[in-house]
């Protein structure tokens, strides 16, 4: 047999050292932790208060916060948000729509009457010459007062009348108007005669066909000496109230 020849020891286990220790099991990183998976509760809050619609833009900012929690913190809810802030936004233009409506509608309920009917526009009276009176005007005259024409009484010189609507009281609607063919002015009774005549062919038939031509009465305007002068040969046939100091109150029907 053999030996190997003598020299340094070989290194080898050691029957009396001890083992090592087991290695220890490893834990979680620093700073990490379970994955969030809830539900993020302000995105709860915001879809609610989105769907009862009584917060005004609360449910609009509650979603907003959620969104920025979810993207910073992680977790779920984010079509929950959404939901709410679209929800807000619907409940928000829905109201605002409702308010103008019932604005539109109170501005025209008090432009009406309470049977909803429109009210009356006050027509102010129109000053107008007596000789430019035209077929269908209603006019008051302060100076005549309306009356019907009689033959016995003087002539009144009357410059001007107030044009008003037919609709209210008046003195007079005028019917008829006519031109004097006389070359020479004739005197005052004369000129009398033929207006009350001419009148009387051109308007007593309309009168007598009017509801209430029992209450109806004629009167008429001529020139003056002074109108005559400067051309004009007008008569007026009016309506008028047959009792004196009545006025008309409604166009004549006939």
């Amino acid at each position: 047999m053999s030996y190997p020849p003598p020299g340094p020891a070989q290194p080898g286990p050691d029957p009396a050292a001890p083992y090592p220790p087991p290695p220890m099991p490893s834990g979680p990183a620093y700073g990490s932790g379970p994955p969030q998976d809830k539900t993020n509760g302000m995105a709860i809050a915001a879809f609610v208060t989105g769907l009862l619609g009584c917060c005004g833009i609360v449910g609009a900012v509650l979603g907003v916060i959620s969104l920025r929690q979810i993207a910073d913190r992680g977790g779920k809810g984010r079509g929950l948000a959404i939901a709410g802030i679209a929800l807000s936004a619907l409940w928000i233009v829905g109201g605002t729509i409702g308010y103008l409506v019932a604005q539109g509608s109170d501005s025209s309920s008090s432009a009406s009457g309470p049977d909803a009917t429109p009210k009356p526009k006050t027509t102010k009276p129109e000053k107008i010459d007596a000789y430019t009176m035209k077929v269908g005007d209603c006019i008051n005259d302060p100076v005549s007062s309306g009356s019907p024409a009689d033959a016995s009484a003087p002539p009144v010189e009357v410059e001007s009348v107030k044009k008003v609507p037919c609709t209210g009281p008046h003195d007079g609607e005028v019917l008829a108007v006519f031109k004097l063919t006389q070359a020479v002015m004739p005197a005052d009774e004369e000129m009398s005669r033929l207006a009350s005549t001419g009148c009387k062919l051109r308007i007593q038939r309309k009168l007598d066909r009017d509801p209430a031509a029992a209450h109806l009465g004629r009167s008429f305007y001529y020139p003056t000496a002074d109108s005559w002068r400067d051309g004009d040969r007008v008569v007026t046939c009016l309506a008028v109230n047959a009792t004196e100091g009545k006025k008309l109150t409604r166009p004549i029907r006939g």
